[in-house]
């Protein structure tokens, strides 16, 4: 009898296993112990480490590397047979970069510092719609799209999609009507690479169709965008003649409830989630300081900067940039293995770790006449949108599971007692 008892508890014990593997998804730290580097001596090692395995959505990719030695950019097929990083799906300067794996079909990744690519640093891996490593995966439910803390995901026009609209060049508008966006929410614009593009822009270029100088631009579909800030967004698609026909979406985005009532607004206290926004030399701006070099030193004294805050740096685009570098890079005013660059004023920076931040202007001279900002971020948190930066934005990071993943934890425990209850009463009488 006690075999017996011993047969069912083990069953027990392999059932809730099995439903704790489909509550959430496997993570994977891509080379095991070697980590994301250039490998040595066998150019397929990626390709390798990847056979055997079953990658499930859900699943999360590890990249272990040092800042400012590799980065991570997912980019297409013919990007990745061609070692091709001009136009990356999305980039993660900052190691270790977390990559949650958020639909089905082929994923390419390569290193994008030159050379490196070619020399074996990719990989290719095939994600299923269920999973788990070995033989043939169990289907597991797709990610559900209802309200979260990690969001709610709209698809952008619906059926429709993200086009030219026919006969009414409001559409994107009245498919806006009643809705409201918040931080954290995802916009996925549905639409064919090479037709269409989603571009976000400032309002003045929004209301002109003017194209000339994006916020940022994702030219292959499906877009997958997070609203990141509060306040108005604006996007247009780029392709000539389409936003004056109408493909052009502007949401506002909040803080604060989802029952369709417009929140109260409450003081932002640092260092929560929300963050505090500070531009940069306040009025001054981001430029060459006058008669001053350690001007932005000054502006930084006595500042608090948490995980979640925000960087405004104001500019003129062509005439200076934001580069964000490594301690040595800062010191010397390098800027040959820049972490990130954005080129676009207002360049909007969200501090997403914590420690030291080194920013200069990467225009030949503009650093060492003083344009360089260094800022330490002191206080843990979480910023909206920022890919487990790895997201931001990213487009798919990951963190700690949240308060979904305590109900099907519950859930699996519920289970695995009733079941044991069963078994155990089953042979005992």
């Amino acid at each position: 009898m006690g075999r017996e008892i011993s047969t069912a508890a083990l069953f027990v014990f392999l059932v809730a296993n099995l439903l704790l593997q489909s509550a959430y998804g496997t993570t994977y730290t891509v080379g095991d112990s070697t980590g994301w580097g250039i490998p040595t001596g066998n150019d397929d090692f990626y390709d390798d480490w990847a056979d055997n395995k079953i990658f499930a959505v859900g699943d999360v990719l590890v990249f272990n590397f040092t800042t400012g030695q590799h980065n991570v950019a997912e980019v297409t097929e013919a990007a990745y047979d061609a070692c091709n990083a001009a136009n990356t799906l999305f980039t993660v300067n900052n190691g270790p970069a977390r990559i949650t794996l958020n639909r089905t079909g082929e994923h390419h990744f390569i290193c994008a510092f030159p050379g490196h690519c070619s020399a074996g640093q990719k990989l290719n891996i095939e994600v299923r719609s269920g999973g788990g490593t070995g033989p043939a995966p169990t289907p597991r439910p797709s990610p559900s799209p209802s309200p979260s803390p990690s969001g709610r995901t709209y698809t952008v026009g619906d059926a429709t999609g993200w086009r030219v609209p026919v006969g009414n060049d409001d559409f994107y508008d009245d498919w806006n009507d009643n809705k409201i966006f918040h931080v954290g929410d995802v916009l996925v614009f549905n639409f064919t690479t090479g037709q269409h593009n989603v571009a976000e822009v400032t309002e003045a270029d929004y209301e002109a169709c003017n194209t000339a100088n994006p916020i940022s631009t994702v030219s292959t579909g499906p877009a997958r965008i997070t609203l990141n800030r509060t306040g108005e967004h604006y996007f247009i698609c780029a392709i000539p003649g389409h936003c004056s026909a109408g493909q052009k979406l502007e949401v506002e985005v909040r803080n604060g409830n989802r029952t369709g009532i417009a929140p109260t607004p409450t003081p932002t206290t640092p260092g929560t989630p929300s963050g505090t926004t500070y531009t940069v030399g306040d009025s001054t701006g981001w430029r060459v300081p006058t008669g001053n070099d350690d001007f932005y030193d000054d502006w930084a004294d006595n500042k608090e900067f948490g995980i979640g805050d925000v960087l405004v740096f104001n500019f003129t685009n062509g005439q200076h940039n934001v580069v964000e570098v490594t301690e040595a890079g800062y010191d010397s005013c390098s800027t040959t293995n820049a972490i990130s660059t954005v080129s676009n004023g207002p360049a909007r920076i969200t501090l997403n770790r914590t420690g030291e931040h080194y920013f200069i202007c990467g225009f030949p001279g503009h650093c060492a006449a003083g344009q360089k900002l260094n800022v330490e971020v002191h206080r843990t948190g979480t910023a909206p949108g920022v890919p487990g930066t790895p997201g931001a934005t990213t487009p798919g990071t990951s963190g700690p599971p949240g308060p979904g993943a305590n109900s099907a934890s519950s859930a699996v425990a519920t289970v695995s007692l009733a079941l044991f209850m069963y078994f155990s009463s089953a042979l005992l009488f």
